[in-house]
């Protein structure tokens, strides 16, 4: 009984003041210590969540550039790229309404709109002659005359050998913008080809 008694005592009775502020100082000490070790571990669980993000992230985006390769050869193929614009969304990427509006049909290639746009400056260039007068008009309108090398000018035949050329290196932006100064009347012929060729471009 005497042995609980002492065991039930306070650590303070008997002992002198300087033992009790030195025991007293080690807990807090101790404690201190604690803390510490306790918010270096919650500082290394943090840091260990962010790594798992970064690392989720950046593999989100890897698999995001590899479907926008797929895209860019089905775009320069020419051929429907629906089911990769589903995969993209799948991984938290936004696609325009202008990509989803050729998806199921694709986009005409720069080969075909170069194929297509030769037939097409002809007749625009006859259409801008009819009732014209004078031998160049006739070998336009008959002969199928035009010129095949860009030269300078406003007149439709002009604009249109400036237009083909841009075309045949790939500078769509500057074909178009030189269909947009051609007469109406010559403009109208080239309507479709223009339509295929904004939504490739675009």
């Amino acid at each position: 009984q005497r042995l609980s008694d002492l065991e039930k005592r306070p650590i303070s009775e008997g002992a002198s003041p300087a033992a009790v502020a030195a025991y007293e100082a080690e807990l807090a000490k101790l404690q201190e210590s604690l803390i510490a070790q306790r918010k270096d571990v919650e500082q290394m669980v943090a840091e260990a969540q962010a790594l798992d993000a970064a690392s989720a992230e950046a593999a989100r985006i890897a698999s995001a550039q590899t479907m926008v390769a797929r895209l860019r050869s089905h775009l320069d193929a020419g051929s429907a790229y629906s089911s990769i614009l589903n995969d993209l969304e799948g991984v938290g990427v936004s696609v325009s309404d202008v990509l989803k509006s050729s998806a199921d049909q694709g986009v005409a290639t720069v080969a075909e709109l170069s194929a297509d746009f030769v037939p097409a400056a002809l007749a625009a260039a006859r259409q801008d002659q009819t009732g014209s007068g004078g031998l160049l008009a006739y070998a336009q309108r008959h002969l199928g005359a035009r010129s095949v090398t860009p030269r300078e000018g406003d007149d439709p035949d002009a604009i249109l050998s400036r237009a083909e050329a841009a075309i045949a290196t790939g500078q769509l932006d500057l074909a178009l913008s030189e269909i947009e100064t051609l007469p109406e009347n010559a403009r109208s012929v080239l309507s479709d080809w223009e339509t295929a060729t904004k939504t490739r471009h675009s």
